[in-house]
């Protein structure tokens, strides 16, 4: 629950308690309903997109309930702006690693700002807002269901009000998403009682004092200065029918349709790169029916022609999609009537430095017939 404040005097970094003050409540919450896309939908039993609102606006009632009236949320009306804006995006979930699908995020920095202490010095003045929480409906499996998406929503919601880490019980909700993706499925008495501690004492109250932490060496944001390096060896894929080299360096995993590289830590990554395989024919099939979530609430700078030896593809250039990044999304035709799909990924400043990583994986593919599947 604490953060940490730096440089506010000498004697060393103040830890304090951070939340939203009782004059901002109840907080005015948007949800943005999902834009689900028909790749993803079960076309014998599709799921409305309404329903996950309506798991949010659970998970809502169920922190108001949880912590008695301390925690008030409402509804913003039409051309009202929202003071917290939760998102439900209409797509996969990133996988920085095997068996874990990141399905919601809350970004949390510069969350509580402090201006100095009170006249007692027992309390800092802080001032806390978080802009959004973003909640993932699917998963390498599909589509989530509206249960599982309430228990993330409950998760995150619990970071929006608060709590910058995690719980250190494996059987709280709070607690750091395991392996295998599981959540507790409601809100523990560990998990209320800490949060009802949190609104009661007074806000920006000072828990203690620590050293200053050393600041760490910094590590270079981007890829390393000079040309392109990929593997030697380049990656197969006999699923799918291709082959390419990636950048060296970057963790690699295989996918139900493809591969995905990631260069940096595995919960902070600088880029990423998704190859997957579809069953379209042409890449004009394939975007008709997917350019909307592609692009979703960002802006489309560039659709342009390419060429990949003999093979045509399609290239989207989308800025703003998710926060400050900008995606590549190459459509690639390929033999026995499909396309393969290559979404590269990066923060919009980085974007020059990683375009020609993304130019050498895409000129590195090689395409083949896929092997065949058993019983075929």
């Amino acid at each position: 629950m604490l953060h940490r404040f730096s440089g506010l005097d000498a004697g060393g970094d103040v830890l304090a308690f951070c939340r939203w003050s009782q004059e901002r409540l109840p907080l005015a919450v948007s949800i943005e309903e999902p834009r689900i896309p028909k790749a993803l939908e079960d076309e014998f039993a599709p799921k409305p997109a309404g329903l996950y609102v309506h798991a949010v606006e659970r998970a809502l009632a169920a922190w108001e309930a949880a912590l008695g009236g301390l925690v008030t949320f409402r509804r913003t009306g039409p051309g009202e702006t929202a003071t917290l804006r939760i998102r439900l995006l209409g797509e996969m979930a990133p996988t920085p690693e095997p068996d874990v699908a990141v399905l919601g995020t809350t970004p949390l920095g510069g969350a509580c700002r402090a201006h100095g202490f009170d006249p007692t010095g027992k309390r800092l003045l802080v001032q806390y807002s978080v802009q959004e929480v973003r909640l993932y409906v699917a998963d390498s499996f599909g589509l989530l269901t509206e249960d599982q998406v309430e228990r993330v929503a409950l998760h995150e919601l619990g970071h929006a009000l608060g709590m910058r880490g995690h719980s250190p019980i494996p059987a709280d909700l709070m607690y750091e998403v395991a392996r295998d993706g599981s959540l507790a499925a409601a809100l523990t008495p560990e998990d209320v009682r800490s949060f009802v501690a949190l609104y009661q004492i007074p806000n920006g109250t000072v828990f203690g004092r620590s050293r200053p932490v050393e600041a760490a060496v910094p590590v270079p944001a981007g890829p390393p200065a000079g040309a392109p390096r990929l593997t030697a060896e380049p990656r197969q894929d006999l699923r799918h029918g291709f082959a390419l080299r990636l950048p060296e360096g970057w963790m690699q995993m295989e996918t139900p349709y493809g591969v995905i590289a990631i260069d940096g830590l595995t919960w902070d990554y600088d880029a990423s790169l998704q190859v997957i395989a579809r069953g379209y024919p042409t890449a004009e099939a394939y975007l008709a029916r997917n350019q909307d979530a592609h692009v979703g609430r960002g802006v489309l700078r560039a659709r342009r022609e390419r060429a990949f030896g003999q093979r045509r593809a399609v290239q989207l250039i989308v800025e703003g999609r998710i926060g400050e990044t900008v995606e590549e999304v190459t459509v690639i035709e390929a033999p026995g009537g499909r396309v393969l799909v290559v979404i590269a990924d990066c923060p919009a400043d980085l974007y020059p430095a990683y375009a020609p990583w993304f130019e050498a994986v895409l000129r590195s593919i090689e395409l083949r017939a896929p092997a065949a599947r058993e019983g075929a």
